[in-house]
């Protein structure tokens, strides 16, 4: 399983985000708080947050100017209640740390979708 992958079905499932030009998934403020805690529960690190108005990166934060690891994530929680509290209209993405361990070990987790031509036999 890829990152990208990864991060589509298991991180941001069945929650609204928007893709920049870059590829970027862009959350609202609600969204990226389940971002986080669902990083938490399958251990996902975070590198950066990147705080978004209007469309445009208002403010970088990053773990080490937290003096946090990636994968303690109490500096993401603090970085993102400290935006959101401040305008509930910012929005919010991030960089993610996901090993190879994790990334194969999910791959086992995510149920395999039968093609028609396999049903019909």
């Amino acid at each position: 399983m890829t990152l990208e992958q990864f991060l589509t079905a298991i991180l941001f499932k069945d929650l609204d985000y928007k893709v920049t030009e870059e590829g970027v998934q862009v959350f609202s403020s609600d969204a990226f708080r389940e971002v986080i805690e669902r990083s938490m529960k399958n251990g996902v690190g975070i590198y950066r947050v990147l705080v978004w108005k209007n469309d445009e990166v208002e403010e970088i934060l990053t773990h080490e100017q937290f003096l946090k690891k990636a994968t303690d994530l109490r500096w993401a929680k603090t970085a993102y209640f400290k935006f959101s509290r401040e305008d509930a209209t910012y929005e919010f993405s991030g960089e993610f740390k996901v090993s190879e361990k994790l990334l194969e070990r999910a791959a086992l987790f995510v149920p395999k979708v039968k093609k028609k031509d396999e049903e019909e036999e």
